[in-house]
């Protein structure tokens, strides 16, 4: 009778109180499940940084407390000593390599393993997600070796004179700043898209003539994202990221990608129509094209270069282009302002190279202090912090007993090691000294990772590095940079982007000589 009476009584409390029962009950699922993954490391062996439930290690950078670089050097730094480390985003278990053999091994010798770099997997655009940084196994080999001839040396020689236009252009443009100050990664950025509109489309874009050109203005905002649009995203990456394949999401500003590639397409277009050859980029992609439909048709073979690939591959190399050369271009004169002993090292090098002399392709090779000073300031300064590569078949980390499964990722902090003492003594230091004659080669080439490492690398770096230089020489002898009330010293990095920019802008003073 007790007994029955007992249950009868929890009976009536729990129907009253079930509100109360199923909070506990929704709670208790929702931490077993954002905590589910966090013994991954610990079962492995693997020295970890203790996560909190939800954002994992990430509560610094959703905070806003930490730039995305200053983060990824804050990781490498906590597992220095160790050959890896186990990091969360959110409730994600990412794989951070350290060790130099580790990190040569994953990215060169043992490539196969890890041919993919990760991907949002969201319902993005074509002239998105048909990419060259989205294309994954096979298809990425072939799309990647049609497009490997564009930036041959012979081409890039075919390309100098157009560069060398846009950088006589850009020195006009800047006179009308003389003795002013100046915001360098904007004003930069008319003469890195003006470049790469004549070299890969035949557009002239007007950047350099027109402040406010209807191409620069929608090229300028491709990664900006609204503030709602932001937290929305990291919340759904966070804390639900099965859910992103069913949106169209995106890094990227959709109305101005999709307006980028209605004018690319327009261009393409006039080009199939007109039947004018040009030695550019979209002239080489419309001919592959081309080929390999005719080749298909013969034997029944894939086609990679649809329409929709190649106008990825066009988007792309606008993005990817503006953005980076105008990063490098824009931290090299912030570094010039700054560095007064660099700007007359580097004016009088210059100099001595190319008196009497036309600047050409050969030339430009031959300047080391140049190509020196720009990849330190790529070392000190680079557009992108990390490297990711996912696993495609399962490996074995050399010399280690842990296994990693298809469909991990693993993390190299790219700017934690450009700015490893043991590397590179002194690492806040700028000294182009670095990659001159004997001592570029006192280090690995791997542990320089600026334009990426191994297979998966920056398909455009040397276009990237020629008309960076011949910017720099026709800057550096027309114009004296030096800092203004505005400069900020040292650089600030904004907290909220994950490409490199400078918080409060890269502003400087500009004199002509």
């Amino acid at each position: 009778m007790d007994l029955s009476s007992g249950l009868k009584s929890l009976f009536l409390m729990i129907m009253e109180d079930w509100k109360i029962f199923l909070c506990l009950t929704i709670l208790s699922s929702l931490y077993l499940y954002y905590t589910s993954t966090f013994n991954f490391f610990e079962k492995r062996g693997i020295p970890y940084r203790k996560p909190v439930i939800f954002v994992g290690n990430l509560g610094p950078r959703l905070r806003g407390k930490q730039s995305f670089h200053e983060f990824q050097l804050e990781v490498y730094n906590y597992f220095k000593g160790n050959r890896f480390g186990g990091i969360f985003e959110g409730r994600r278990p990412l794989l951070t390599i350290l060790d130099p053999d580790l990190i040569k091994a994953i990215t060169i010798r043992d490539f196969d393993h890890f041919t993919d770099r990760m991907a949002m997997n969201a319902k993005e655009p074509k002239f998105w997600s048909r990419s060259l940084l989205n294309l994954k196994g096979s298809e990425w080999k072939a799309v990647r070796s049609t497009l490997t001839p564009v930036f041959s040396s012979s081409r890039l020689r075919n390309m100098l004179p157009l560069i060398e236009l846009c950088s006589k252009q850009m020195v006009q443009f800047l006179h009308q700043y003389d003795k002013k100050d100046v915001e360098m990664k904007q004003t930069i950025g008319h003469f890195t898209l003006e470049v790469i509109g004549a070299c890969a489309f035949g557009i002239k874009c007007d950047a350099m003539s027109d402040e406010n050109a209807h191409f620069f203005k929608v090229a300028e905002k491709f990664d900006y994202m609204p503030m709602h649009k932001r937290i929305m995203l990291y919340f759904i990456l966070i804390f639900v990221p099965q859910l992103i394949r069913y949106l169209n999401f995106s890094f990227l500003n959709l109305e101005s990608s999709k307006e980028l590639v209605r004018i690319l397409k327009v261009a393409k277009d006039e080009r199939q129509k007109s039947g004018v050859k040009k030695n550019d980029f979209l002239q080489i992609l419309v001919d592959f094209s081309e080929n390999e439909r005719t080749e298909s048709e013969k034997t029944k073979s894939t086609v990679h270069l649809d329409d929709a690939t190649v106008d990825a591959q066009l988007l792309l190399f606008l993005i990817a282009g503006y953005e980076t050369s105008s990063t490098l271009l824009s931290f090299a004169i912030y570094v010039l302002a700054t560095k007064p002993h660099i700007q007359d090292e580097l004016r009088s090098h210059i100099t001595n190279m190319t008196e009497g002399k036309e600047v050409d392709y050969d030339l430009l090779a031959k300047m080391n202090y140049l190509d020196g000073f720009l990849l330190e300031t790529l070392r000190m300064y680079p557009p992108v912090s990390r490297v990711d590569r996912v696993c495609t078949k399962p490996y074995n980390l050399p010399g280690t007993n842990v296994v990693i499964k298809p469909g991990e990722v693993v993390a190299i902090p790219l700017y934690g090691i450009q700015m490893d003492p043991e590397y590179y003594p002194e690492p806040k230091e700028f000294k182009p000294e670095r990659f001159l004659n004997e001592n570029k080669n006192e280090r690995p080439s791997h542990l320089y990772m600026a334009f990426g490492v191994g297979p998966r690398n920056c398909i455009g770096l040397r276009f990237a590095m020629l008309s960076a230089k011949l910017a720099m020489v026709d800057l550096v002898k027309k114009f004296r940079f030096s800092a203004c009330d505005k400069t900020e010293d040292p650089i600030q990095f904004d907290r909220r982007s994950l490409l490199l920019k400078a918080r409060g802008g890269l502003w400087v003073r500009v004199e002509a000589i």
